[in-house]
């Protein structure tokens, strides 16, 4: 293990260096922002240590995940990476465990402030949080990891990386992360509001009916700019409704984003070794084995005979 902590040292000390100064930097900026005069303000300083936590996980997956086993599919190294000493699940599981822990410190790091003047335990900074940056670093790091598995060439791989990191996280915080847990309803009747808790997030609202569920918009009064007086007047529907979740939720569903990524990475890690353990497509030909292991026999032409 001491061996292939110092070879992925040695391999990969370009491009950890310059994010481990990275992740320091941001941690700073965000630490120093919220030891600011100005409450609620957002420093300069802030602003680049969020910009940080916004692609630190896409980061960790560009430049450290996807050319760990690209860059040795595609410069041919795996011959001499993968001996026989050293096969390639060992291989990838002393490098993983390495790289992947000296992700999980830097996410630690770079969570450690919300970029804002005083502590914001809002939903608007979320993803300012250890355990958040933690698993979004485990995930990039699986990902590239994966991607350069099946794409055999260091810069696809890299792009793609970067593709489907920002796709994934996007599809995650619009469509999931607002119902990790079911959300709350304030109901109201008609002439008044529902209220809602300082800081809630809203999901959505509507009109319910004298259940007290929601009901349809009738075809009616779809098309109207303000529908609430159709509505009211038609008697579908008694009163309104919204549904939002409380700001005191927001340290669970961290966590529970922390368990989604964490378990997204784990398996594709369980995918990536399955296909190096089967070979994937990386172990050489019969005929490739053959010319690297026996130099074919030197033919020498014969001299012509002298009449």
């Amino acid at each position: 293990m001491k061996a292939l902590a110092w070879l992925t040292w040695r391999q990969h000390r370009w491009t950890i260096i310059p994010t481990v100064v990275l992740s320091l930097l941001a941690a700073y900026g965000l630490i120093a922002a919220e030891t600011g005069t100005s409450i609620g303000s957002m420093p300069i300083s802030g602003f680049y240590g969020l910009m940080v936590q916004m692609v630190f996980g896409g980061v960790i997956g560009m430049f450290w995940g996807a050319p760990l086993i690209a860059r040795e599919l595609e410069e041919r190294t795996y011959f001499v990476a993968w001996g026989q000493d050293v096969t390639p699940v060992t291989w990838l599981r002393g490098k993983a465990l390495v790289l992947g822990g000296l992700a999980a410190a830097l996410g630690l790091v770079v969570g450690l402030g919300d970029g804002y003047s005083g502590t914001q335990n809002a939903w608007s900074a979320f993803e300012a949080h250890p355990a958040v940056q933690v698993g979004y670093a485990l995930y990039g790091l699986a990902l590239g990891v994966f991607i350069g598995m099946l794409a055999r060439h260091v810069v696809t791989a890299i792009a793609a990386t970067l593709v489907f990191y920002t796709l994934s996280r996007v599809l995650l915080s619009a469509l999931v992360r607002d119902h990790y847990l079911p959300a709350e309803r304030s109901v109201a009747r008609w002439y008044s509001t529902p209220e809602i808790p300082k800081g809630a997030l809203e999901l959505g609202s509507g009109f319910v009916g004298s259940d007290l569920r929601p009901v349809d918009v009738p075809e009616a009064c779809a098309g109207l700019v303000n529908p609430n007086t159709c509505v009211r007047s038609s008697g579908s529907a008694v009163g309104t409704y919204v549904d939002y979740q409380p700001v005191e939720r927001i340290e669970a569903f961290r966590y529970i984003e922390f368990g989604v990524y964490v378990l997204l990475a784990a398996v594709l890690f369980a995918l990536t070794f399955r296909l190096l353990r089967h070979g994937g497509g990386w172990k050489p030909s019969r005929r490739h084995r053959r010319i690297t292991s026996e130099p074919e026999p030197v033919q020498s032409t014969p001299e012509p005979v002298q009449g």
